[in-house]
């Protein structure tokens, strides 16, 4: 048979199915089709044979419920059951502690800029506890991500060698930036393994049990870095729907640090083993809980940003934006579901823009969060010199308290901050090797408040250094961040100007003049230091040595800079980037006797 046909009969099928059903189609006002018609129209059968579910999910912000995270569950769950009950809706509980708190760790693996992911890729290890100790076994769980869901499905992720091996295939459905319903296909395999089998976590440690990643066009030997959540997570009970079992529930807080403050909650539901043509029914009835109860209802309590990640923790921590049109496997569903109380999420028919994004770098978090900088809590100290700029009140510096770091907080501010020593901190007599940067600290190193410590270690835009030049006795500025500069691609040279006409504006500089702006190429991504270090406007510290490469972007209280005159370099939307985790403090035996060097355009080789 015709395989058009064939879709067509089915989706005839589905379509007699759901006028039998007591719920409503989610329709769209201006008649698109529900987002489950609109894949099989894009995939008719047997193209997603492989798809047996679908995964629903949200994010809740923290901000909206209580700082406790069992009060917290419970104040989600009350509320989403009395929402589903006011639109006819069943949901069911556990007999049994409900919300009983399982803990895990998820790490997830890839390069500083991302290069798994950027070929479709994710690597993700689970660490179970049972009683507060971690099972010797942890899951590895290799995921296929493209938006052609075809490419997904076709991606053999073969498992060789591990523990009950299985792979499957789902559609994750989430709203996206315009209040629409969403979906992609993903792929993935898991397994388990002891964790001392994935030796020093390099893909070719992850390739000998999953092959499919040593034909990426990486080297083996390419090191991973670990970004780690810390899971809270409880399953309550389920969602009622047609057509399938009882759609089993989770709700999961994630944390930086082990007992630290969430930074998201999320609510998933979903369902498998089914056939995904014969199950129209079940399809828009979880589209119709996701609008009615979470969007309708709820839709107050919602992240601010989650439709800009699908509803996918993952993407927030790793700050991988859905695209703006699209989104993967099919269509949007439609207009969204009018709200009967303002929505803390978009709902207009097109997603704003921030032009802060273009402006100064998209906000994210900091690449890593040192070891002192975060008290037991996991609470990031805020440095008690902070001054925020602004034309009414500038921020004030003084030559005797330099250096300072600077930082643009999410809504645009200067955020403006001496070194100065962390209460938490040490100074190693014998230096250190500090694990973070995988660099050598000289004798004498002391541990200072970073540029988290100006956030309280929230995410930031492009950031960097105010230094007094005793040789110009000016003040200059450069962007040597390594928490939120370096590896973000959106950082460019116009942000760094941009950031330094601000900071021109809103800073007191007391006597000393402003002297030059470095752009330093060390603090770019590798894609963009390749096409920059072109540009024959390159300067270098030694220029026989070619020690740390830089680009003067604006000279002494005028710009000088202009965008045309430099490479042009295509900056992904949004910027790639790590999310933070707590390092181990180091030890004195570790140190490594080290070279020290000046530098003309920063202060020192610390990325802070």
């Amino acid at each position: 048979m015709n395989m058009r046909l064939m879709g067509q009969i089915l989706n005839g099928i589905v379509a007699l199915t759901l006028l039998a059903s007591p719920w409503q189609t989610v329709v769209a006002k201006e008649g698109a089709p529900p987002l489950y018609a609109a894949t099989i129209a894009k995939y008719p059968a047997p193209k997603l044979a492989d798809v047996d579910g679908r995964e629903y999910k949200i994010l809740f912000d923290p901000a909206k419920t209580s700082p406790d995270m069992g009060v917290a569950f419970k104040d989600l769950w009350d509320k989403i059951k009395a929402a589903a009950a006011k639109q006819g809706m069943q949901v069911t509980e556990k007999d049994k502690n409900p919300l009983a708190i399982e803990f895990s760790t998820k790490e997830y693996f890839d390069t500083p800029d991302q290069a798994l992911w950027n070929k479709g890729y994710l690597i993700r290890i689970t660490t179970r506890y049972k009683d507060g100790k971690a099972n010797e076994q942890v899951a590895v769980t290799v995921k296929a991500v493209f938006e052609d869901a075809e490419k997904a499905i076709a991606v053999p992720l073969a498992v060789v060698g591990g523990d009950k091996a299985k792979t499957e295939a789902e559609e994750n459905v989430g709203f996206g930036p315009d209040g629409t319903l969403r979906g992609y296909v993903e792929k993935g395999s898991s397994f388990n393994v002891p964790l001392a089998a994935l030796g020093k976590f390099t893909l070719g440690d992850f390739g000998k049990y999953m092959p499919e990643l040593l034909k990426l066009g990486l080297p083996a030997d390419t090191a991973l870095k670990s970004t780690k959540a810390y899971s809270y997570r409880v399953r309550p009970g389920a969602v009622v729907l047609p057509g399938t079992a009882p759609s089993g529930v989770s709700m999961e807080a994630w944390s930086r640090t082990e007992g630290g403050a969430p930074f998201l909650y999320d609510f998933s539901f979903g369902y498998s083993d089914l056939d995904f043509y014969a199950v129209g029914a079940t399809h828009a009835a979880g589209e119709q809980f996701m609008t009615k109860v979470l969007q309708q209802e709820l839709g107050t309590l919602v992240s601010p940003d989650s439709g800009k990640w699908g509803g996918s923790k993952v993407r927030q921590m790793m700050n991988r934006p859905i695209p703006a049109t699209g989104g993967g496997a099919a269509a949007p569903v439609s207009k969204p579901v009018a709200a009967k109380a303002p929505v803390a999420f978009n709902t207009s028919a097109t997603a704003p823009v921030n032009p802060l994004d273009e402006k100064f770098g998209y906000a994210a978090p900091p690449a890593y969060i040192k070891h002192y900088e975060a008290d037991k809590s996991g609470k990031v100290l805020i440095n008690p010199y902070l001054q925020v700029a602004s034309k009414d009140f500038p921020a004030v510096l003084v030559v005797k308290e330099a250096p300072y770091n600077w930082v643009i907080d999410a809504g645009g501010n200067v955020a403006i901050i001496p070194e100065a020593a962390h209460p938490y901190g040490r100074t190693y007599p014998a230096g250190f090797f500090r694990p973070e940067d995988q660099s050598t600290r000289k004798p004498g190193t002391r541990e200072n408040y970073g540029h988290v410590s100006a956030l309280a270690g929230t995410p930031g835009r492009i950031s960097g250094e105010i230094l007094f030049d005793k040789d110009t006795n000016t003040w200059v500025i450069n962007n040597k961040s390594g928490r939120y500069t370096k590896h973000n691609p959106d950082r460019a040279p116009e942000q760094l100007v941009n950031a330094a006409t601000l900071i021109r504006e809103v800073v007191d500089p007391g006597k000393t003049p402003w002297g030059q702006v470095f752009f330093l190429l060390e603090y770019s991504s590798d894609e963009m230091k390749t096409a920059l270090m072109k540009s024959p406007k390159i300067q270098y510290d030694d220029p026989v040595k070619k020690a740390r490469p830089h680009l003067v972007v604006m000279g002494g209280g005028a710009t000088t800079f202009k965008p045309e005159e430099m490479p042009k370099v295509a900056a992904p939307s949004p910027a790639t980037v790590v999310a933070p985790a707590v390092v181990a403090a180091p030890t004195e035996a570790a140190a490594k006797p080290a070279k020290v060097r000046k530098a003309k355009a920063a202060q020192n080789d610390d990325p802070s």
